[in-house]
Order: C-alpha cells, then structure tokens, then sequence
C-alpha cells in the first residue's frame, strides 16, 4: 500500500524547458520541492536544500507574475498551479528538488492530481526504499552517478546499486557531473553499475558549470577520456551541459 500525506514543502512551481539529459527541449512544468540531505559540492539549488517557510509559483498570466504562498502547500493547490501553466496538458512535469524522493508520500498523492501529464523524477539515485514507492506513478527517472571526487558526498556505490534496482523496469538515464579533478576510476566503477544493470540505460555525462553561468571550461582529452569510460558499459552515452544556463532561463 502506497502512503500518501496531502502537504509538502515547496521551492517553487515553474514552466520552462528541459534543461538536462536526454529529455533536453521538451516542455516542462517543474515542481522543485525543498528539502534535500546532500549538499553536493556543484550544487546549483542551493534555496532548495532546506524546507523555507514559503514557496514561489509562477501564475499562467501575466507572464512572470510569482505568487509566493506559506508552505507547507497541498496537493491540490499544487496541481491546480501546474495546470495554470500548462492547462492543454500537454507538457511534462519534472519532480526535481532539492531531493523530491524525501517527499514521496506527498508526491504520491499529487501525482495523480497531474494526469494525463507524464512525470519526470529527478533525483540523486539514493533513496531506493522511496523509489519503490515511487515507481507506481512516475514515468521517468533521471538518476545521478554522485562522483565524490566531484560532488564530495562520499563514496554512494552501495547507495546506487540499490536504487537501480529499486528502479528496474523504468524508463531511466544516469548523470554523472564531471568536473576538472573527475577521478576516472570512480567514474568507471559507477558507469558499472549500470551497465551491469542494463546496457541500454544511457549515461549522460554532464560537464560541470561554472556557478557564474559561463561555459563549462574541461579540457577535451577529459571528455574523450570520460565518454570512452562510460562507453564500455552503456551503449548511450551522451555529453550534454545545462542547455538553460545558456539560454537563460530557469
């Protein structure tokens, strides 16, 4: 029986395009919950790694207008702000955070407030028991490969294995940030886990961005270096930075 609670901590509710992996372009609402247990060195959310006292929702009109309401807010009047956004239905949601997966009983109970809409989870690959919750009614997962000598969080081997098979039988892809000091013997031994899980998982290699928004600065021979790793486990890999710090939308 899955556990629903009808209140969550909110960061913010938004429309814009999908700025990461292998969804990169598509139309998106996203629902940035707040509240995460990492504090992963790269992090570019940082309003959204503790549960704030209120929450920003974007309004379908006029364009830009922010409603800033107490949180915690229910799921209802999370679902009707989606729906302001997106009132054809049309777009994606993507459950991002912050760590969404440490608000899966109240995700559990908004999710189906959003059909027909399909959901798109992203989440730090860490919360396996959450995960089986979560798998009843989400469409897509985008898990992280936590590198630590990126991220600095530790070594999340375990964690990781865990959660692929918490996740098995989902459409999913892995992300793993590389930066300058990316340890490619780590970033071999989590590439895998993958693909010992399945070959056909893609890996998307994510080239860290300067917290200013500029362009990434990896010298070639590491990208080469880095997608010849993640090649000998996964038959999809991918380079492919944060199209939306270069757009410059959120």
């Amino acid at each position: 029986m899955v556990v629903v609670e009808d209140v969550g901590w909110i960061r913010e509710v938004f429309a814009s395009f999908q700025g990461e992996g292998t969804h990169v372009g598509r139309r998106t609402v996203f629902v940035r919950t707040a509240g995460c247990s990492l504090r992963c060195r790269f992090c570019d959310t940082l309003e959204a790694l503790v549960r704030i006292p209120s929450a920003d929702l974007e309004r379908g009109s006029p364009p830009g207008a922010i409603e800033t309401l107490q949180n915690p807010l229910g799921a209802a009047r999370v679902a009707a702000a989606v729906a302001e956004l997106d009132p054809a239905a049309a777009a994606w949601v993507s459950f991002t955070g912050g760590e969404p997966l440490e608000q899966v009983a109240f995700l559990a109970a908004l999710a189906p407030r959003l059909q027909p809409r399909r959901i798109h989870l992203e989440t730090a690959g860490v919360n396996a028991a959450e995960m089986e919750v979560a798998r009843s009614f989400v469409d897509f997962v985008a898990f992280d490969l936590k590198l630590d000598s990126v991220a600095r969080e530790g070594d999340r081997t375990a964690d990781h294995r865990a959660f692929l098979a918490a996740s098995r039988g989902l459409a999913r892809e892995a992300k793993a940030v590389i930066g300058p000091a990316t340890d490619l013997a780590e970033l071999e031994r989590l590439c895998a886990l993958v693909g010992a899980e399945d070959r056909a998982i893609p890996i998307v290699l994510q080239p860290e961005t300067p917290h200013d928004g500029g362009a990434p600065q990896l010298p070639r021979a590491l990208l080469d270096a880095a997608c010849a790793v993640a090649s000998r486990h996964s038959a999809d890999v991918r380079v492919i930075p944060q199209t939306h710090k270069f757009l410059r939308i959120p």
